[in-house]
């Protein structure tokens, strides 16, 4: 992890998700008790020897997380991420992480060995591996064909109606030009619609897709709280490594936090069941105000959790 002070280069702050993140995640309030099931994002990846799932639970510890079978083949993952302590002193600029209870349940099929299931959590990602059972390839009997070709032949020309066949032709032609009709007017309301799917897509990845680049921003929410000593950014990034974010000071006071979450390796071989978690490159950029000390940063990444803190004083003695 680096600090480093750069020149800006943009003028503006823009943060897309400024005025969606309002819907979709908790606004600086003083109830912090979210629910975090939407954090819990789980990949299912089925290799040729396993089921793995990989769960993104940033600032959760391991006593805080249960793995489960139940009904002899549901995994069960839940757990709690413990709220921050708060004093009345704190004032929050910005609340996007969640914290509370969360659980996930996934049905595993027959050719799970549900008694050699094996959890971790390094560097806020839980990784639960489930065992496959070799399965036995049912026996294959060859049955005898008989020479009934004429006979299914007579049968088959004794069957046809032209009458009928004509009749049936016709009614199909007249049902696919109702569906066309219907197409038609409904296409009207699918343009109204428009201008949300492409927000959606980048905002949630879909399941067992093949492009598994996604965009990691949105995942990378981040707390900003400021304190009588300094202003503490906190900033969910499961699965990064230190070598790979960057904190840095832009002119004009602009803290920036950037990097890139590592694509996992994958093997022709493996199947996707579910894709929840994101990887790719993901930047967000933070105006300090004047009592902020932009040349006392530190950082620190732990369990998932980027912790930036920023020195402060008055202005006048910055």
């Amino acid at each position: 992890m680096s600090l480093q002070r750069v020149r800006p280069f943009l003028l503006d702050l823009w943060d897309p998700f400024d005025n969606m993140f309002r819907s979709i995640v908790p606004s600086a309030s003083s109830d912090s008790d979210t629910a975090a099931f939407a954090n819990a994002r789980i990949d299912w990846k089925e290799t040729p020897e396993a089921h793995v799932f990989k769960a993104d639970l940033p600032g959760v510890k391991k006593e805080e997380v249960k793995v489960e079978v139940e009904d002899g083949n549901v995994l069960v993952i839940s757990g709690e991420r413990s709220k921050e302590k708060e004093d009345k002193n704190d004032k929050w600029h910005r609340v996007e992480r969640s914290s509370g209870q969360f659980m996930r349940r996934f049905r595993l099929p027959e050719n799970a060995k549900v008694d050699q299931v094996k959890a971790g959590l390094e560097n806020g990602v839980l990784t639960v591996t489930v065992p496959k059972a070799e399965v036995k390839k049912p026996e294959v009997k060859a049955i005898e064909i008989s020479s009934i070709e004429k006979n299914a032949q007579s049968k088959a020309s004794s069957l046809i109606n032209p009458t009928q066949l004509n009749s049936s032709i016709r009614a199909r032609k007249t049902q696919g030009n109702n569906v066309a009709r219907e197409a038609q007017r409904v296409r009207p309301l699918c343009r109204l619609l428009g201008p949300f799917d492409g927000v959606f897509r980048s905002l949630v990845p879909a399941a067992a897709s093949s492009d598994r680049d996604t965009a990691a921003f949105a995942n990378a929410r981040i707390d900003w709280k400021e304190t009588p000593e300094a202003h503490v950014f906190k900033a969910d990034l499961p699965g990064v490594k230190k070598e790979e974010v960057k904190v840095e000071v832009e002119e004009g006071n602009v803290l920036v936090i950037s990097g890139e979450s590592s694509k996992e390796k994958e093997d022709k071989n493996d199947k996707w069941r579910r894709v929840e978690r994101s990887s790719g490159k993901f930047m967000r950029r933070f105006r300090l105000p004047e009592n902020a000390k932009g040349d006392q940063v530190k950082a620190g990444l732990e369990n998932g959790v980027l912790t930036v803190t920023c020195a402060q004083g008055r202005g006048e003695e910055a």
